[in-house]
Parts: C-alpha cells; structure tokens; sequence
C-alpha cells in the first residue's frame, strides 16, 4: 500500500513538472523566423567555376521566364556560345557586377526587391544570418527567388 502511494505522488510530480515546463515555454516570446523558403543555397566543392556546368541545365531553364534572370557578381564568364549551346534565352539574362559604389550584397538585395527579375543568381562567401534574412526580405518585396552559389 506504502509502495503504491510513493507511485503515485512520483507521478504527480512528473506530471506537475511537465505542466509547469509547458507554461515556461508559453511564457516565451518568440520572434518569428524570417521566411527563407525564398532562398536556395547551392555549396560546391573545389573549384567552383568548374562545377557549374552541372547547374547548367537549371540555369538555363530559369533563363525563360517572363521576367529577368540576373546573375550577381560571377566569379567568371560563360561564353555565350556555351550559354546557347546549354539552352539559354540569353535576351533574359542580365549580369551585374559589383563597382566601388556596390557590392554584391546591395546588387543582390536590389535586384531582388525591384521585381524585374525572378531570379537572382549570387556568388558569395559565407552569410551571416541577418544577411540571409535581408536577401529573404528583399525577395519577398520582389516576388523573386535568390540562388546563392557558395564554395569551400
């Protein structure tokens, strides 16, 4: 009887600390998370111009839509016969570089919020969070999608 009793006040206290950890948790604030299914992040290991002929055949397929597709900041040039060859509409494509006055991040942003491109293609080192949450902002003003191209 002893032994059923101690049962018992173990599992009121299982179940009051349960419910007492659930009301800390409802106690929280959450900050909602910015929204980064606007984003695609694409790693590529050593050298990275290279292993972009395999994104070829996406690229390409993304190069026909209504609106621009804008390619940020590449570390190198595709000819355009390589481009045709692939199945570019190169009259869809436009390339901007950075300059002393912008860099790749403001570029990106930029072409992303103005909702003349669909697509925005960026080469870039490493993003910090709030970067990520700028890009996913801007595309989301823009109704655009950003493909970020990293390589390690």
């Amino acid at each position: 009887m002893m032994r059923q009793q101690q049962q018992k006040t173990e599992t009121n206290i299982e179940g009051i600390l349960a419910e007492h950890q659930l009301d800390l948790w409802a106690q929280e604030e959450h900050t909602p998370a910015q929204d980064l299914s606007s984003i695609t992040e694409i790693i590529m290991r050593g050298e990275a111009w290279n292993n972009v002929q395999t994104l070829l055949p996406l690229l390409a397929q993304l190069s026909h839509d209504q609106r621009w597709l804008a390619w940020v900041a590449p570390p190198r040039l595709l000819p355009k016969a390589q481009l045709k060859a692939a199945g570019f509409d190169l009259d869809k494509i436009i390339l901007l570089k950075p300059d002393a006055h912008h860099d790749t991040m403001s570029l990106a942003k930029q072409a992303l919020k103005s909702g003349t491109c669909h697509t925005v293609i960026s080469w870039f080192g490493s993003l910090a969070e709030n970067q990520l949450n700028d890009l996913a902002q801007a595309a989301e003003l823009g109704n655009s999608r950003a493909f970020l191209i990293r390589h390690q």
